[in-house]
């Protein structure tokens, strides 16, 4: 018998039951006991699942001051009934939360935020939040001043330095322009029949494995030395050493990259173009390498990231239009 069935048919027994003047009771156990409820007394019956856990995004954060995190939270059972969730800050001068699980940083200082149940379950879940005062002009530890760019010291085994702004970017949350590999200004339409260098997955000019410090290099073109696209092995680089958060800067969406040496750039989601649209911009973001990949000439190395994550990917179509962020030396 389902639960619909169940729970019909004890309304229909606690009717009846009622009807017959009968001092009848209902025996329910509740926890470690039973408990008795007269049958007078009982309207209705019904089966609710309550929350038995939840799950948060981070159960630690370290922001700066008027930086926002969006934390989520996830109710088990994944059956429950209501898996409403009220938020709320131990200490809302040092870091608030709105009704969806926003945190703004305040003021340097420590706060608790409490995801709780409002099933009456009392079930909750709790991440500890770390404020400390905003460094730089740009509300990040990302660069000195606001004349950008910079080369930022990631404090990187092989010593290379990310620039703190997308190409065509005049600020770290900037998107910057979307660039096809190997070619080096932006267009309406990204497609094969608008690309430079190809017309088809398996017609495709030969450039080079790797176009850094080329003709073929946007970084490098329009930023000048010693600035040039990062290889796939830069890229994986920055993945294995660095740690990421995904956060806002000015109201973008990204991730925020903190270094060894603690220096940090923030990556944009700034999306991809294809054809004539911008997609998944605010949900993720694409970044050319100037690396080929060497098992199809057609795709090139990216790096990818999003709310869940980020990686390098194995390849992209070169006629993609997507970001790039520069290294140096």
């Amino acid at each position: 018998m389902n639960v619909k069935s169940m729970i019909a048919t004890l309304l229909l027994m606690v009717a009846g039951l009622k009807t017959t003047g009968a001092q009848k009771f209902i025996k329910v156990w509740s926890g470690t006991r039973f408990e008795l409820f007269r049958i007078s007394e009982v309207d209705s019956v019904q089966f609710v699942c309550l929350a038995t856990d939840i799950y948060l995004s981070q159960e630690t954060l370290e922001l700066k001051e008027s930086e926002t995190y969006q934390l989520t939270a996830t109710v088990y059972p994944v059956d429950a009934d209501d898996k409403t969730i009220a938020w709320s800050s131990s200490e809302s001068n040092v870091a608030s939360v709105d009704g969806k699980g926003l945190v703004t940083a305040i003021a340097a200082g420590e706060a608790v935020i409490t995801a709780t149940a409002t099933d009456g379950s009392g079930v909750k879940a709790e991440c500890r939040v770390t404020v400390s005062k905003a460094g730089g002009g740009t509300g990040f530890l990302t660069c000195p001043d606001d004349n950008h760019p910079h080369a930022i010291d990631l404090g990187l085994p092989s010593g290379t330095m990310w620039c703190c702004c997308n190409v065509g970017a005049s600020t770290p949350e900037g998107y910057g322009g979307y660039y096809a590999w190997g070619e080096t200004s932006e267009k309406s339409v990204y497609n094969w029949d608008t690309y430079a260098y190809g017309s088809s997955w398996n017609n495709c000019v030969d450039i080079g494995s790797d176009i850094a410090g080329t003709s073929y290099d946007v970084a490098h073109v329009s930023m000048g030395v010693p600035w040039r696209m990062p290889s796939t092995a830069q890229q994986q680089e920055l993945i294995n050493k660095c740690s990421r958060q995904w956060t806002q800067q000015n109201g973008v969406n990204g991730i925020l990259v903190t270094g060894p040496s603690g220096g940090q750039v923030f990556l944009p989601a700034a999306g991809s173009r294809w054809n004539g649209e911008l997609n998944y911009a605010g949900g993720g973001g694409y970044y050319w390498s100037s690396s080929l990949y060497p098992y199809g000439s057609y795709g090139a190395y990216d790096l990818l990231l999003d709310s869940e994550g980020w990686g390098w990917d194995y390849y992209l179509h070169r006629y993609y239009g997507l970001s790039v962020r520069a290294v140096c030396p």
